[in-house]
């Protein structure tokens, strides 16, 4: 079985500079519900140009308890690059993605089953998940003060969402398939979201 240890182990391989990292603490309504683990680093690996966000996520009071691990590595102007998503809790799956222009192949893997499938890409695709808010920082990254129109692709369930980001300063507001907020600090990092279903995450250093 794929441990959510080694995946994330066997992602962060490779020389990567400029660091960040913090804890979002991430609340329904008021409760905490979860927490991530989130690192955002310049370049990516193999000493190619861009960033890489990762995030391992601990969600112990949800329904099913959810733990996963997550990288995200972005080209220098904000395309995907490499998309990895492992779930260890409640069932382990693995979701490999990378972008090809205008095309995103995405690897699904789970015990006794392996299958890809092509979908829509391009640069405003961003590829979410539900325990890993942290992914909104892509959000953030390519939001503009006249707004962009994004798609929101959630691997997990295959869930897909048109919204727009606007920036203004520090904070980025989020509407259509998508509203809330994000507030980001000088070096990019996400410190608080405000999101649909009363989820709120907090940077905790």
């Amino acid at each position: 079985m794929r441990t959510l240890v080694a995946g994330l182990m066997l992602l962060q391989a490779g020389p990567l500079v400029a660091q960040t990292s913090g804890t979002l603490v991430v609340r329904r309504n008021g409760a905490e519900v979860g927490r991530e683990q989130v690192t955002l680093e310049q370049g990516r690996r193999r000493g190619m140009s861009g960033t890489t966000l990762t995030v391992g996520s601990r969600y112990p009071a949800a329904t099913a308890a959810t733990q996963l691990g997550a990288r995200l590595e972005r080209t220098p102007d904000g395309q995907l690059a490499v998309f990895q998503l492992d779930v260890e809790r409640p069932e382990p799956v693995t979701f490999l993605a990378a972008g090809a222009g205008a095309r995103i192949v995405l690897k699904t893997i789970a015990k006794g089953s392996d299958a890809a499938q092509e979908m829509p890409g391009g640069p405003d695709v961003v590829l979410l998940d539900d325990n890993a808010v942290a992914l909104f920082t892509a959000v953030a990254d390519l939001a503009t003060p006249a707004g962009v129109r994004l798609t929101g692709f959630y691997p997990r369930t295959g869930r897909r969402a048109s919204f727009s980001a606007r920036k203004d300063g520090s904070r980025v507001t989020l509407s259509g398939g998508i509203t809330g907020s994000l507030t980001v600090d000088g070096s990019g990092r996400l410190t608080r979201a405000e999101l649909p279903g009363g989820i709120t995450a907090s940077l905790s250093e």
